[in-house]
């Protein structure tokens, strides 16, 4: 790993493997729900603004079908629940966005707990050590046109050591059944704050999905796919490591995009890894609008769901023989979660929700009881 203060050097390989011990329990894309909670229990947590454009963390509590929230000073993204302390929920700014801000549930109390470095900002992501002793955020190096995750003491968020990730617009992170290997999915898409999210360099972009060891940085494997202007942007795991990527399609006419979702397989006694572009009938394309908000993957479902916000609707594949299964068809669907059971709820940008039946490929709406009216942000995470 490169450090870039003198506080760094105080890492080393044992307290990143001690730190992320046993992280197949928690795996990447939040917390699951207790294996005794029924379905469509526990909590959802999303930023969300509301009718005056003031925006929110918080969330949704399905036991009692109630919005709450804090309000912060810039919109935030996504978001990571700590590992032994549920109440303890970090939110990530959106890109350009240079702030992280603490959720307290147990008191319904925002702060802000840090600032990025002066030249970086962060992508609306980041993850915790299986201990919760850490913090890693992806973070755009703009200065120096490079992409880092950054290290942080999940006591004091001081910076301990960085972790270039091989790429440039780093955007989500996930830790691998591997207790010491990260995947990122680099956008491969240069901004700068002097643009706000102007994209500079589409016709050079360079996307790439890295698994890299946490301890050493060293680059394990690095993946792209056939078409340069398919953005990877996010992820979601199995317990196996089965990831399914989100894709966002930056050239002129989104109905030509080749795809939405990739899927990546690590090595098995048998196999190779791999990463290759799901696929779908031609005529299905342009519901995609090219375009991937969040993805969702269950195992006990084999279900990838993909949502595509411009398109109005979520796109399904199977994981077992990775076969398109269609089409909901639901307006402005953004966020995306794996419960208790597998099954996945969504989130729509004007405050409603519902569950997936992908056996009938419909949407399912849920009771939602808010004082106001809302919008949600792109991403739900599940957590007791």
């Amino acid at each position: 790993m490169n450090t870039s203060n003198s506080s760094a050097s105080k890492w080393s390989r044992r307290q990143v493997l001690l730190a992320t011990a046993s992280l197949s329990a928690v795996a990447a894309g939040g917390l699951l729900f207790s294996s005794k909670s029924k379905a469509h229990t526990g909590t959802l947590l999303s930023a969300y603004e509301d009718a005056r454009g003031d925006q929110y963390v918080g969330g949704l509590s399905l036991q009692d079908e109630r919005v709450f929230g804090a309000r912060v000073p810039m919109r935030a993204h996504g978001c990571a629940v700590h590992p032994t302390d549920p109440n303890r929920v970090l939110f990530f700014a959106r890109r350009p966005g240079t702030q992280a801000f603490e959720l307290d549930r147990a008191t319904m109390q925002a702060r802000t707990v840090f600032t990025t470095e002066s030249g970086r900002h962060l992508a609306g992501h980041g993850t915790y050590s299986a201990d919760g002793s850490l913090i890693l955020t992806p973070e755009h190096d703009y200065e120096r046109a490079r992409g880092v995750v950054v290290v942080r003491d999940a006591r004091n968020f001081a910076v301990v050591g960085e972790i270039d990730t091989n790429g440039i617009d780093p955007h989500e992170v996930a830790w691998m059944p591997d207790p010491s290997s990260l995947l990122v999915a680099n956008g491969g898409i240069m901004t700068h704050p002097r643009t706000f999210r102007r994209k500079l360099n589409i016709p050079t972009m360079d996307p790439s999905l890295c698994v890299i060891d946490a301890a050493s940085g060293q680059r394990k494997e690095q993946w792209r796919l056939p078409d340069h202007l398919l953005s990877i942007r996010h992820v979601s795991m199995t317990s196996t490591g089965i990831t399914a990527v989100g894709l966002q399609y930056e050239g002129d006419d989104k109905n030509e995009a080749p795809g939405i979702v990739a899927l990546y397989r690590p090595a098995q006694a048998d196999q190779h890894a791999r990463f290759s572009l799901l696929t779908a009938p031609a005529a299905e394309l342009p519901k995609f609008q090219g375009y991937v908000a969040s993805v969702a993957i269950s195992e006990a479902h084999d279900l990838i769901a993909a949502a595509c916000p411009y398109g109005n609707g979520v796109a399904c594949w199977s994981i077992s023989d990775e076969r398109y299964l269609g089409f909901i068809a639901a307006a402005e669907t953004y966020g995306l979660s794996r419960v208790a059971d597998g099954s996945i709820l969504a989130s729509q940008r004007d405050g409603t929700a519902y569950g997936l039946d992908e056996s009938r490929l419909r949407s399912q709406f849920l009771k939602i009881a808010s004082s106001q009216p809302i919008r949600w942000d792109d991403h739900w995470v599940a957590t007791v």
